[in-house]
Protein backbone atom coordinates (compact mmCIF):
# COMPACT_ATOMS: atom_id res chain seq x y z
CA UNK A 1 0.00 0.00 0.00
CA UNK A 2 1.39 3.36 -0.97
CA UNK A 3 2.73 5.54 1.81
CA UNK A 4 1.10 8.94 2.15
CA UNK A 5 3.25 11.97 2.84
CA UNK A 6 2.45 14.24 5.73
CA UNK A 7 3.70 17.75 4.93
CA UNK A 8 4.48 19.56 8.18
CA UNK A 9 6.21 22.75 9.13
CA UNK A 10 9.68 22.09 10.47
CA UNK A 11 11.77 24.36 12.66
CA UNK A 12 15.24 23.03 12.06
CA UNK A 13 17.49 26.08 12.18
CA UNK A 14 16.11 28.37 14.84
CA UNK A 15 13.68 29.96 12.40
CA UNK A 16 10.23 30.63 13.84
CA UNK A 17 7.39 28.88 12.08
CA UNK A 18 4.93 31.14 10.31
CA UNK A 19 1.32 31.15 11.34
CA UNK A 20 -1.52 31.18 8.83
CA UNK A 21 -1.73 34.98 8.89
CA UNK A 22 2.02 35.68 8.91
CA UNK A 23 2.26 36.37 5.20
CA UNK A 24 5.35 38.04 3.81
CA UNK A 25 6.35 39.23 0.37
CA UNK A 26 8.86 37.70 -1.97
CA UNK A 27 10.08 39.47 -5.09
CA UNK A 28 11.82 37.09 -7.51
CA UNK A 29 13.51 38.86 -10.43
CA UNK A 30 13.74 37.09 -13.78
CA UNK A 31 16.00 38.55 -16.46
CA UNK A 32 15.56 37.78 -20.15
CA UNK A 33 17.45 38.32 -23.38
CA UNK A 34 15.57 36.84 -26.31
CA UNK A 35 15.17 37.02 -30.05
CA UNK A 36 11.96 36.34 -31.91
CA UNK A 37 10.14 36.91 -35.17
CA UNK A 38 6.84 38.68 -35.84
CA UNK A 39 3.81 36.66 -34.71
CA UNK A 40 5.83 34.06 -32.78
CA UNK A 41 4.60 33.41 -29.21
CA UNK A 42 7.97 33.63 -27.46
CA UNK A 43 8.61 32.86 -23.75
CA UNK A 44 10.59 35.31 -21.62
CA UNK A 45 10.71 33.39 -18.34
CA UNK A 46 9.12 30.93 -15.93
CA UNK A 47 8.67 31.39 -12.16
CA UNK A 48 7.35 28.69 -9.78
CA UNK A 49 4.58 29.55 -7.30
CA UNK A 50 3.19 27.66 -4.31
CA UNK A 51 -0.36 26.86 -3.17
CA UNK A 52 -1.69 29.49 -0.80
CA UNK A 53 0.37 32.29 -2.30
CA UNK A 54 -1.12 35.45 -3.82
CA UNK A 55 0.03 37.31 -6.89
CA UNK A 56 -0.05 41.06 -6.24
CA UNK A 57 1.77 42.60 -9.18
CA UNK A 58 4.51 42.34 -11.77
CA UNK A 59 7.01 45.07 -12.57
CA UNK A 60 9.11 44.85 -15.71
CA UNK A 61 11.49 46.76 -17.92
CA UNK A 62 12.59 45.95 -21.45
CA UNK A 63 14.29 47.45 -24.47
CA UNK A 64 13.20 46.09 -27.85
CA UNK A 65 14.49 46.75 -31.36
CA UNK A 66 13.84 45.14 -34.71
CA UNK A 67 16.38 44.39 -37.38
CA UNK A 68 16.07 46.80 -40.37
CA UNK A 69 12.61 46.60 -41.92
CA UNK A 70 11.27 47.37 -45.38
CA UNK A 71 8.32 49.63 -44.70
CA UNK A 72 9.16 53.03 -43.18
CA UNK A 73 5.63 54.08 -42.12
CA UNK A 74 3.46 51.09 -41.09
CA UNK A 75 3.38 50.58 -37.31
CA UNK A 76 4.10 47.55 -35.14
CA UNK A 77 2.51 46.39 -31.88
CA UNK A 78 4.36 44.73 -28.99
CA UNK A 79 2.58 42.63 -26.34
CA UNK A 80 3.69 41.08 -23.06
CA UNK A 81 1.60 38.53 -21.14
CA UNK A 82 1.96 36.78 -17.79
CA UNK A 83 -0.08 33.63 -17.13
CA UNK A 84 -0.56 31.36 -14.11
CA UNK A 85 -0.42 27.71 -15.21
CA UNK A 86 -1.19 24.95 -12.70
CA UNK A 87 1.43 22.21 -12.69
CA UNK A 88 -1.24 19.51 -12.61
CA UNK A 89 -2.75 20.76 -15.86
CA UNK A 90 0.44 20.15 -17.83
CA UNK A 91 1.69 16.93 -16.22
CA UNK A 92 -1.43 15.56 -14.51
CA UNK A 93 -1.01 12.58 -12.20
CA UNK A 94 2.78 12.68 -12.46
CA UNK A 95 2.79 15.90 -10.43
CA UNK A 96 0.02 14.79 -8.04
CA UNK A 97 1.82 11.54 -7.23
CA UNK A 98 5.09 13.39 -6.67
CA UNK A 99 3.48 15.23 -3.76
CA UNK A 100 1.34 12.51 -2.17
CA UNK A 101 2.77 9.07 -2.93
CA UNK A 102 6.24 8.06 -1.69
CA UNK A 103 6.29 4.94 -3.84
CA UNK A 104 5.98 7.08 -6.95
CA UNK A 105 8.11 9.94 -5.69
CA UNK A 106 10.80 9.66 -8.36
CA UNK A 107 12.14 12.51 -10.47
CA UNK A 108 9.90 13.61 -13.30
CA UNK A 109 11.02 12.72 -16.81
CA UNK A 110 13.61 15.08 -18.25
CA UNK A 111 14.73 16.23 -21.68
CA UNK A 112 17.16 14.00 -23.55
CA UNK A 113 19.09 17.03 -24.84
CA UNK A 114 19.45 20.76 -24.25
CA UNK A 115 16.54 22.80 -25.61
CA UNK A 116 17.69 26.34 -26.38
CA UNK A 117 14.27 27.59 -27.53
CA UNK A 118 12.83 26.93 -24.08
CA UNK A 119 16.17 27.27 -22.22
CA UNK A 120 15.88 23.81 -20.64
CA UNK A 121 19.02 21.80 -19.92
CA UNK A 122 19.39 18.10 -20.62
CA UNK A 123 17.68 16.15 -17.84
CA UNK A 124 15.37 19.03 -16.87
CA UNK A 125 11.60 18.71 -17.20
CA UNK A 126 10.12 20.76 -20.05
CA UNK A 127 7.69 22.67 -17.82
CA UNK A 128 8.05 25.87 -19.87
CA UNK A 129 7.41 24.25 -23.24
CA UNK A 130 4.33 22.43 -21.93
CA UNK A 131 3.03 25.59 -20.27
CA UNK A 132 3.52 27.72 -23.40
CA UNK A 133 1.70 25.21 -25.57
CA UNK A 134 -1.17 25.01 -23.10
CA UNK A 135 -1.54 28.80 -23.00
CA UNK A 136 -1.42 28.96 -26.79
CA UNK A 137 -4.20 26.37 -27.03
CA UNK A 138 -6.35 28.34 -24.59
CA UNK A 139 -5.69 31.97 -25.54
CA UNK A 140 -4.14 32.07 -29.02
CA UNK A 141 -6.26 29.53 -30.91
CA UNK A 142 -9.84 29.32 -32.12
CA UNK A 143 -12.04 26.48 -30.92
CA UNK A 144 -10.97 23.20 -32.52
CA UNK A 145 -7.40 24.35 -33.25
CA UNK A 146 -4.28 23.55 -31.21
CA UNK A 147 -0.80 25.03 -30.93
CA UNK A 148 0.42 22.64 -33.66
CA UNK A 149 -2.40 23.30 -36.15
CA UNK A 150 -0.33 25.98 -37.89
CA UNK A 151 3.36 26.08 -38.80
CA UNK A 152 5.84 27.29 -36.19
CA UNK A 153 7.57 30.64 -36.57
CA UNK A 154 11.18 30.70 -35.37
CA UNK A 155 10.52 27.47 -33.51
CA UNK A 156 7.53 28.80 -31.55
CA UNK A 157 3.74 28.62 -32.04
CA UNK A 158 2.31 31.30 -34.30
CA UNK A 159 -0.01 34.01 -32.98
CA UNK A 160 -2.98 35.24 -34.96
CA UNK A 161 -3.09 38.37 -37.05
CA UNK A 162 -5.44 40.57 -35.01
CA UNK A 163 -6.59 43.07 -37.61
CA UNK A 164 -10.30 43.78 -37.04
CA UNK A 165 -12.17 42.73 -40.18
CA UNK A 166 -15.19 40.94 -41.61
CA UNK A 167 -12.84 38.02 -42.34
CA UNK A 168 -13.46 36.81 -38.78
CA UNK A 169 -16.59 34.99 -39.94
CA UNK A 170 -15.38 33.70 -43.33
CA UNK A 171 -15.82 29.94 -43.57
CA UNK A 172 -15.63 27.31 -46.30
CA UNK A 173 -19.04 26.36 -47.70
CA UNK A 174 -18.48 22.71 -46.75
CA UNK A 175 -18.25 23.64 -43.08
CA UNK A 176 -21.60 25.41 -42.94
CA UNK A 177 -24.51 23.15 -41.95
CA UNK A 178 -27.75 23.06 -43.91
CA UNK A 179 -25.89 24.52 -46.88
CA UNK A 180 -28.72 23.99 -49.36
CA UNK A 181 -31.09 25.88 -47.07
CA UNK A 182 -28.70 28.79 -46.70
CA UNK A 183 -28.07 28.91 -50.44
CA UNK A 184 -31.72 29.16 -51.39
CA UNK A 185 -33.27 31.04 -48.45
CA UNK A 186 -34.82 34.26 -49.69
CA UNK A 187 -37.95 34.91 -47.61
CA UNK A 188 -39.30 34.71 -44.09
CA UNK A 189 -40.73 31.26 -44.72
CA UNK A 190 -37.21 29.87 -44.72
CA UNK A 191 -36.35 31.15 -41.24
CA UNK A 192 -37.70 28.13 -39.39
CA UNK A 193 -35.40 25.86 -41.37
CA UNK A 194 -32.49 28.22 -40.88
CA UNK A 195 -32.85 28.11 -37.11
CA UNK A 196 -32.32 24.35 -37.12
CA UNK A 197 -28.68 25.10 -38.00
CA UNK A 198 -28.20 27.47 -35.07
CA UNK A 199 -26.35 25.12 -32.70
CA UNK A 200 -23.94 23.97 -35.38
CA UNK A 201 -23.24 27.55 -36.40
CA UNK A 202 -22.52 28.44 -32.79
CA UNK A 203 -19.90 25.69 -32.74
CA UNK A 204 -18.29 27.28 -35.80
CA UNK A 205 -18.00 30.59 -33.99
CA UNK A 206 -20.62 32.40 -36.04
CA UNK A 207 -22.82 32.56 -32.93
CA UNK A 208 -20.88 32.93 -29.69
CA UNK A 209 -23.21 32.37 -26.73
CA UNK A 210 -22.22 29.34 -24.64
CA UNK A 211 -24.20 27.06 -22.35
CA UNK A 212 -22.51 28.67 -19.35
CA UNK A 213 -23.56 32.12 -20.60
CA UNK A 214 -27.10 30.80 -21.05
CA UNK A 215 -27.12 29.65 -17.41
CA UNK A 216 -25.62 32.96 -16.34
CA UNK A 217 -28.65 34.73 -17.78
CA UNK A 218 -30.61 32.96 -14.99
CA UNK A 219 -28.08 33.99 -12.35
CA UNK A 220 -26.33 30.59 -12.26
CA UNK A 221 -22.52 30.64 -12.06
CA UNK A 222 -21.25 27.26 -13.24
CA UNK A 223 -17.51 26.67 -12.86
CA UNK A 224 -16.79 23.97 -15.41
CA UNK A 225 -13.86 21.57 -15.40
CA UNK A 226 -12.44 23.44 -18.37
CA UNK A 227 -12.57 26.71 -16.43
CA UNK A 228 -10.87 25.16 -13.39
CA UNK A 229 -8.03 23.82 -15.53
CA UNK A 230 -7.70 26.90 -17.72
CA UNK A 231 -4.60 29.02 -17.28
CA UNK A 232 -5.14 32.48 -15.79
CA UNK A 233 -4.03 35.71 -17.45
CA UNK A 234 -2.38 37.74 -14.68
CA UNK A 235 -1.21 40.79 -16.58
CA UNK A 236 -1.01 42.17 -20.12
CA UNK A 237 0.87 45.18 -21.47
CA UNK A 238 0.96 46.40 -25.08
CA UNK A 239 2.30 49.35 -27.03
CA UNK A 240 2.10 50.46 -30.67
CA UNK A 241 5.04 52.22 -32.30
CA UNK A 242 5.86 53.56 -35.75
CA UNK A 243 9.24 52.95 -37.39
CA UNK A 244 12.15 55.31 -36.86
CA UNK A 245 13.98 56.24 -40.04
CA UNK A 246 17.59 57.29 -40.50
CA UNK A 247 19.35 58.53 -43.63
CA UNK A 248 22.81 57.35 -44.64
CA UNK A 249 24.71 60.59 -45.36
CA UNK A 250 26.96 58.89 -47.89
CA UNK A 251 24.35 57.08 -49.97
CA UNK A 252 21.13 58.91 -49.16
CA UNK A 253 19.48 55.57 -48.42
CA UNK A 254 16.87 55.29 -45.67
CA UNK A 255 17.09 52.61 -43.01
CA UNK A 256 14.02 51.85 -40.87
CA UNK A 257 13.50 49.95 -37.63
CA UNK A 258 11.00 49.84 -34.77
CA UNK A 259 11.96 50.12 -31.10
CA UNK A 260 10.19 50.12 -27.74
CA UNK A 261 11.10 50.95 -24.16
CA UNK A 262 8.86 49.46 -21.46
CA UNK A 263 8.92 50.29 -17.77
CA UNK A 264 6.01 49.56 -15.46
CA UNK A 265 3.43 46.86 -14.93
CA UNK A 266 1.43 47.68 -11.80
CA UNK A 267 -1.59 45.40 -11.41
CA UNK A 268 -4.32 46.08 -8.85
CA UNK A 269 -6.10 42.74 -9.30
CA UNK A 270 -4.77 40.05 -6.96
CA UNK A 271 -4.81 36.35 -7.83
CA UNK A 272 -4.80 33.56 -5.25
CA UNK A 273 -2.93 30.39 -6.23
CA UNK A 274 -4.82 27.28 -5.11
CA UNK A 275 -2.25 24.84 -6.55
CA UNK A 276 1.48 24.72 -7.24
CA UNK A 277 2.32 25.98 -10.69
CA UNK A 278 4.19 28.56 -12.71
CA UNK A 279 3.97 32.17 -13.75
CA UNK A 280 4.97 32.17 -17.42
CA UNK A 281 5.95 35.32 -19.30
CA UNK A 282 5.31 35.56 -23.05
CA UNK A 283 5.85 38.19 -25.72
CA UNK A 284 4.38 38.67 -29.21
CA UNK A 285 5.35 41.23 -31.86
CA UNK A 286 2.57 42.03 -34.35
CA UNK A 287 3.21 44.42 -37.25
CA UNK A 288 0.13 45.93 -38.84
CA UNK A 289 -0.74 43.74 -41.84
CA UNK A 290 -2.69 44.28 -45.05
CA UNK A 291 -4.21 41.40 -47.01
CA UNK A 292 -3.00 41.20 -50.60
CA UNK A 293 -5.41 38.31 -51.14
CA UNK A 294 -8.42 40.63 -51.12
CA UNK A 295 -9.41 42.03 -54.49
CA UNK A 296 -11.71 44.74 -53.16
CA UNK A 297 -13.94 46.01 -50.39
CA UNK A 298 -16.85 44.04 -48.92
CA UNK A 299 -19.30 46.97 -49.01
CA UNK A 300 -19.47 46.58 -52.80
CA UNK A 301 -21.32 43.29 -52.21
CA UNK A 302 -24.25 44.70 -50.23
CA UNK A 303 -26.41 43.71 -53.19
CA UNK A 304 -29.47 42.13 -51.57
CA UNK A 305 -31.98 43.29 -48.98
CA UNK A 306 -30.80 40.68 -46.48
CA UNK A 307 -27.24 42.01 -46.74
CA UNK A 308 -28.50 45.27 -45.18
CA UNK A 309 -29.64 43.51 -41.95
CA UNK A 310 -33.34 44.41 -41.95
CA UNK A 311 -34.84 45.02 -38.51
CA UNK A 312 -37.33 42.20 -39.06
CA UNK A 313 -34.45 39.67 -38.96
CA UNK A 314 -32.33 41.20 -36.21
CA UNK A 315 -32.85 38.17 -33.94
CA UNK A 316 -32.09 35.64 -36.70
CA UNK A 317 -28.29 35.07 -36.54
CA UNK A 318 -28.16 33.07 -39.77
CA UNK A 319 -29.97 35.59 -41.96
CA UNK A 320 -26.86 37.73 -42.51
CA UNK A 321 -24.78 34.87 -43.99
CA UNK A 322 -23.88 35.48 -47.64
CA UNK A 323 -22.44 32.90 -50.00
CA UNK A 324 -19.73 33.72 -52.54
CA UNK A 325 -18.78 31.34 -55.34
CA UNK A 326 -15.16 30.40 -55.92
CA UNK A 327 -14.35 33.18 -58.37
CA UNK A 328 -16.47 35.95 -56.88
CA UNK A 329 -16.56 38.32 -53.96
CA UNK A 330 -13.71 40.07 -52.13
CA UNK A 331 -11.35 37.09 -52.56
CA UNK A 332 -11.32 37.76 -56.28
CA UNK A 333 -11.03 35.67 -59.43
CA UNK A 334 -7.85 33.69 -58.84
CA UNK A 335 -5.78 31.44 -61.07
CA UNK A 336 -6.02 28.76 -58.38
CA UNK A 337 -9.58 29.13 -57.15
CA UNK A 338 -10.61 29.03 -53.53
CA UNK A 339 -13.59 26.95 -52.55
CA UNK A 340 -16.92 28.75 -52.32
CA UNK A 341 -17.26 30.48 -48.97
CA UNK A 342 -19.70 32.17 -46.63
CA UNK A 343 -19.22 35.46 -44.77
CA UNK A 344 -21.38 37.11 -42.14
CA UNK A 345 -22.31 40.53 -43.54
CA UNK A 346 -23.04 41.68 -40.00
CA UNK A 347 -19.28 41.64 -39.37
CA UNK A 348 -18.78 44.29 -42.02
CA UNK A 349 -20.96 46.61 -39.92
CA UNK A 350 -19.43 45.67 -36.56
CA UNK A 351 -15.76 44.99 -37.40
CA UNK A 352 -14.91 46.92 -40.55
CA UNK A 353 -12.73 46.33 -43.60
CA UNK A 354 -9.41 47.34 -45.15
CA UNK A 355 -8.88 49.78 -48.02
CA UNK A 356 -5.79 50.23 -50.18
CA UNK A 357 -5.02 51.59 -53.65
CA UNK A 358 -1.34 50.70 -53.92
CA UNK A 359 -1.20 47.04 -54.93
CA UNK A 360 -3.20 45.62 -57.80
CA UNK A 361 -4.80 42.27 -57.06
CA UNK A 362 -2.62 39.43 -58.35
CA UNK A 363 -4.64 36.38 -59.56
CA UNK A 364 -1.49 34.29 -59.10
CA UNK A 365 -1.36 35.32 -55.41
CA UNK A 366 2.38 35.90 -55.75
CA UNK A 367 2.21 38.90 -53.43
CA UNK A 368 5.03 38.10 -51.04
CA UNK A 369 7.29 40.63 -52.73
CA UNK A 370 4.81 43.45 -52.12
CA UNK A 371 5.70 43.96 -48.47
CA UNK A 372 7.77 47.01 -49.38
CA UNK A 373 4.62 48.87 -50.44
CA UNK A 374 2.41 48.38 -47.38
CA UNK A 375 3.23 45.30 -45.27
CA UNK A 376 0.95 43.23 -47.50
CA UNK A 377 0.97 39.45 -47.21
CA UNK A 378 -0.52 36.88 -49.58
CA UNK A 379 -3.53 36.20 -47.37
CA UNK A 380 -6.19 34.81 -47.35
CA UNK A 381 -4.60 31.73 -48.88
CA UNK A 382 -6.32 29.37 -51.29
CA UNK A 383 -7.48 27.22 -48.35
CA UNK A 384 -9.09 30.38 -46.85
CA UNK A 385 -6.58 30.54 -43.98
CA UNK A 386 -5.85 34.20 -43.21
CA UNK A 387 -5.20 34.52 -39.47
CA UNK A 388 -1.78 32.85 -39.42
CA UNK A 389 1.18 34.01 -41.53
CA UNK A 390 4.08 31.72 -42.34
CA UNK A 391 7.71 32.34 -41.42
CA UNK A 392 8.45 32.97 -45.11
CA UNK A 393 5.82 35.70 -45.12
CA UNK A 394 7.06 37.52 -42.01
CA UNK A 395 10.63 37.41 -43.28
CA UNK A 396 9.58 39.65 -46.20
CA UNK A 397 8.95 42.47 -43.71
CA UNK A 398 12.72 42.81 -43.14
CA UNK A 399 15.19 44.40 -45.54
CA UNK A 400 18.42 42.67 -44.62
CA UNK A 401 19.79 39.20 -44.07
CA UNK A 402 18.93 39.29 -40.36
CA UNK A 403 15.18 39.16 -39.71
CA UNK A 404 14.70 39.23 -35.95
CA UNK A 405 13.20 41.20 -33.07
CA UNK A 406 15.69 41.48 -30.19
CA UNK A 407 14.97 42.43 -26.59
CA UNK A 408 16.57 42.58 -23.17
CA UNK A 409 14.87 43.11 -19.84
CA UNK A 410 13.56 41.64 -16.62
CA UNK A 411 10.33 41.10 -14.72
CA UNK A 412 9.95 41.09 -10.94
CA UNK A 413 6.96 39.48 -9.24
CA UNK A 414 5.34 40.60 -5.99
CA UNK A 415 4.13 37.38 -4.36
CA UNK A 416 2.60 37.20 -0.89
CA UNK A 417 3.02 33.95 1.02
CA UNK A 418 5.04 32.27 3.76
CA UNK A 419 8.42 31.89 2.08
CA UNK A 420 11.30 33.87 3.57
CA UNK A 421 14.84 34.08 2.28
CA UNK A 422 17.16 32.53 4.88
CA UNK A 423 20.27 32.45 2.68
CA UNK A 424 23.18 34.75 3.60
CA UNK A 425 22.81 37.85 1.46
CA UNK A 426 25.41 40.01 -0.26
CA UNK A 427 26.42 43.40 1.05
CA UNK A 428 23.95 46.16 0.31
CA UNK A 429 26.64 48.84 -0.19
CA UNK A 430 29.73 48.60 -2.36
Amino acid sequence: MATRIQLVQANTSGVASLGPKDRVGRYPKHTFNVESKPFSVTPIGIAPVLPGETFKSVFFESRVITDPIVNPIVGWKKDYFWFYVKATTILGDAVRNMFIDLDDNVPLAGNLANDQKYYTAKGGTNFLELAVKKVVDEYFRDEGDTWSTYALIHGYPAAQIREQTWLDSMVDKDLVPEQSVLDTARDSGDLERLMSAYEQLRALGLVTITYEEYLASFGIDLETTVERERSTLLHHVSDFQYPSNSVDAATGGVSSAVSWVFRGGENKQRRFFKEPGFVVGLTVTRPKIYFAGLAGNMAAHLQMAWDWLPELLINQPTSSLKKFDADTGPLGDRTTLTDAYFADMRDLFTSGDQFQNRIAFDPEMDALTNASAMNALALPKTDLVWKYPTEVMVDTLFSGASKLVREDGYFSLNIQGKQRDHSPGTTLIG
